[in-house]
């Protein structure tokens, strides 16, 4: 048992450790009486001993010497446990790393060790709360008060001992109760010194629940005793090697246990997740649920208290968790845009962290890989999550390299990507079974669960009158009125309103007048989340050239700036919340304003040296065309002004030789019917695409050539022999793009029969007879192929249709 502990303790050393100590841990410690600090019994004795009387019960005589002399209670008291020596096992079982000490106790021993070993330490009681820790500071917490703190006028309401005090004893209801169930849920290592149990409010309260039982110890007398292993069996590991034996595995750890923890840059584990202890408020709810915008801290909170003040935890959180029991090792969960995927993923985590290393991707930087491999050589078999998996393409195949018995996966992903590129996961995953799980619906326990939450925001309307047990009906209602059972409806419900509409306009031309600096920020985290990827401080800095601290110094600009970016501990802030992203992309920002953003931000980045692998991510995505189209819609003045950017950006060194910059270039100029140039930019982008490896195919750019190719010849006059040749390139390209589609479908092999057979009707007629036996035979070719080659092909509509029309085709043109 002694290995296991050893092994904990070394894992704890470079994570999380916690020490709690009961009244053994300080036995050992010399008082200023020169004797040794009292347990229960010597107490009780030195309160007889004063009140003459033999009272068997230690909080009644406690009360009974207060209620004679308070100023004899706090003599008795600090006479006790005011410690002038420690032990050199107290001592040493201190050198130990721990981040934090929650103590019983009232003296101040484990204080004196610090002291003395020269390590900064912070005492903190119930009286105090868990957001006045100190950094680098050992935070030492006293639960039932602390001897140097005593007064004589508040040492009963400050000592917990005596009946009444015990009585009125709310620590393990408030904050610092919350607190230590969170650092017994995300720790590594827990270790109980002295600690017997037989107090039932930690029992009840901070162990109970589903923290691993694995890296709890309890250190005893190395006597058993039978009741108590009972007792310690049902939540962690009882070890009968006193203090000292404790010290001893400390000291023959073999590494030095002042080692610096390794920290990292992409990657955050689960472990490191704190809690605020407060009142959920209205504003906390609008922001997730108008916004998207979730709070961790409060998030976390939820999960060790087991509450739902804040968030639920969808009943797809136990799919996920029983897919791991059966031993499932890479699971993908996907839905639409704006159902939950990262709320889940982050329950999941802080879920799986209680039992299980688990790290959260956070930043996409080239020592990716290298953090990867050094988290799953130092962890048993950790669980890594990846929220937007397929922005983490480059990293894909090194990834896929890893054995299921080494790490364990977890993917998000949008279900428009998901269902295009879901055959990539087992394709390249060939050491992973992988689990495909839809995500983002509810059920009836979950909008159960979830009403309350919305009450609070009031987003009901004019169905406010309902009882719960009916908005719950409405929540999961596929019906005209209902909100069909996902996320994003219940945040559109809340969302769809003039008021709502009128609002965030209002605000945003306010921002503007006052901070045109804050206003592009904001424009610009709306796009950027749009089109999936999260913005935080440093972002911004890359993009707009801005530091967000100084627009939050601005206390006129900040006021309305909270509404959209929030500021987080140890950063200047972050913006998140697809689903208003989208919403306000359609609805609310001015896509004049919103273009002049853009091109700002790709104008920097293009111009950065060097340009940084995540912001290269980013300089593509304000680029692709898919998503600026949505912004110039049909205008032409703001596709011309799109195609003005690209055009400027051809000769840049970061992007001319970028398949999808010219692939989004040539999409421009189709959109504006400049068939011409936009056929000799999807050539290039697919001239360039060898760059990428010679197995990777350029489907998107095949495709757009493809329709590209058959617009032009539907729209302007062209020569017959451009024609044929055109139409020629057009059936080698459907036929790979149809190989691509044997088993399962992007749909770009059969999505343009309607135009090739209207390219066919106009152009055929027109070809020599050498021309027509050669179309109809690459007709023929592409048909037989389907017929022969895509599975089910009779059941999937745009493939039946194709191989209708062009059959019908070659019926009506005989040679």
């Amino acid at each position: 048992m002694s290995n296991e502990l050893k092994e904990a303790l070394l894992k704890g050393s470079q994570g999380k450790a916690i020490l709690f100590c009961g009244a053994g841990a300080s036995l050992d410690s010399i008082g200023f009486d020169c004797e040794e600090l009292p347990a229960a019994s010597p107490l009780l004795s030195k309160f007889n001993e004063f009140l003459g009387k033999e009272f068997t019960i230690l909080e009644i005589a406690a009360a009974k010497v207060a209620d004679n002399s308070s100023k004899e209670y706090f003599r008795i008291i600090t006479d006790c446990f005011k410690v002038q020596t420690v032990s050199i096992d107290t001592k040493n079982i201190m050198l130990f790393p721990w981040n934090k000490v929650y103590s019983t106790n009232y003296d101040d021993s484990i204080e004196i060790a610090c002291e003395q070993i020269g390590k900064p330490k912070q005492t903190l009681t119930a009286k105090d709360k868990p957001s006045d820790i100190l950094q680098e500071k050992l935070p030492i917490i006293h639960l039932h008060g602390f001897v140097n703190h005593f007064r004589i006028d508040t040492i009963r309401d400050e000592c917990i001992l005596d009946y009444d005090s015990n009585v009125a004893n709310r620590v393990y209801e408030g904050p610092w109760a919350t607190e230590l169930k969170n650092d017994i849920s995300t720790a590594d290592v827990v270790v109980f010194l002295g600690y017997s149990l037989y107090d039932p409010e930690i029992a009840k309260l901070v162990l109970q629940g589903d923290n691993s039982r694995k890296k709890i110890f309890f250190i005893n007398y190395r006597i058993e005793d039978e009741q108590l292993n009972y007792k310690q069996q049902k939540f962690g590991t009882p070890l009968h090697i006193e203090k000292d034996g404790l010290a001893s595995v400390i000291e023959a750890l073999p590494v030095p246990t002042n080692t610096v923890k390794r920290s990292f840059v992409c990657f955050k584990p689960a472990s490191q997740q704190s809690i605020e202890h407060r009142s959920i408020n209205y504003e906390d709810l609008t922001d997730l649920f108008l916004f998207g915008r979730i709070q961790d801290p409060l998030l976390q909170a939820d999960i060790v208290g087991n509450t739902s003040n804040y968030i639920i935890r969808p009943s797809a959180v136990g799919k996920v968790k029983a897919e791991l029991d059966n031993g499932s090792s890479l699971i993908s969960l996907y839905s639409p845009l704006g159902h939950g995927k990262t709320v889940i993923s982050k329950v999941i985590g802080a879920d799986l962290a209680q039992d299980h290393d688990v790290f959260f991707a956070v930043r996409n930087q080239d020592n990716f890989i290298e953090e990867l491999r050094s988290i799953v050589a130092s962890y048993d078999r950790p669980i890594v999550i990846l929220d937007d998996y397929y922005k983490f393409s480059k990293h894909h195949r090194e990834m896929a390299l890893l054995k299921s018995e080494d790490v364990v996966f977890i993917f998000t992903s949008r279900l428009n990507v998901h269902e295009t590129r879901k055959d990539e996961l087992p394709a390249q995953f060939l050491n992973h079974d992988v689990v495909d799980l839809k995500v983002g619906e509810l059920n009836r326990a979950d909008a159960d669960a979830l009403v309350p939450l919305t009450n609070q925001v009031g987003m009901w309307r004019e169905l406010s009158e309902l009882t719960d047990r009916k908005k719950a009906q409405k929540l999961i209602s596929t019906d005209h009125s209902g909100y069909q059972a996902n996320f994003a409806d219940i945040l559109v419900g809340l969302m769809n309103s003039s008021e709502m509409i009128g609002r965030i306009r209002k605000e945003l031309e306010i921002l503007k007048s006052i901070s045109r600096d804050a206003y592009d920020v904001v424009l610009l985290s709306i796009y950027l989340e749009f089109t999936n990827n999260h913005v935080d401080d440093f972002v911004i800095d890359q993009t707009l050239r801005l530091n967000l601290s100084e627009i939050h110094s601005s206390n006129e600009a900040s006021n309305i700036f909270r509404v959209f970016f929030n500021v987080e501990k140890g950063s200047s802030g972050y913006f998140a919340g697809s689903i208003f992203a989208k919403y306000a992309m359609e609805k609310i920002c001015d896509h004049n304003d919103l273009i002049g953003v853009i091109e700002k931000s790709a104008n920097n980045l293009a111009d950065s040296d060097p340009l940084f692998e995540e912001m290269k991510l980013v300089l593509v995505d304000l680029l692709r065309f898919n998503y600026l189209k949505a912004i110039a819609g049909q205008d032409q003045s703001r596709l011309r002004r799109i195609g003005e950017l690209y055009s400027n950006l051809s000769s840049n060194s970061n992007l001319n030789k970028d398949d999808l910059f010219w692939n989004a270039f040539g999409m421009c100029k189709r959109a504006l019917k400049d068939f011409d140039s936009a056929i000799k930019h999807f050539r290039t982008s697919i001239s360039y695409a060898k760059n990428r490896g010679r197995n990777y195919i350029p489907y998107h750019a095949q495709n757009q050539l493809i329709v590209c190719l058959l617009e032009r010849g539907t729209s302007v006059s062209i020569s017959s022999s451009i024609a044929f040749s055109n139409l020629k390139e057009v059936f080698e390209l459907l036929s790979v793009q149809a190989d691509d589609e044997r088993t399962y479908g992007r749909g770009q092999a059969f999505a343009w029969h309607k135009e090739l057979v209207s390219f066919l009707n106009m152009n055929y007629s027109n070809f020599d007879d050498t021309e027509k036996t050669v179309t109809r035979a690459q007709a023929q070719k592409y048909v037989a192929f389907i017929i022969r080659n895509v599975s089910d092909w009779e059941n999937r509509p745009e493939a039946s249709i194709t191989v209708k029309k062009l059959q019908s085709f070659l019926a009506n043109n005989p040679m």
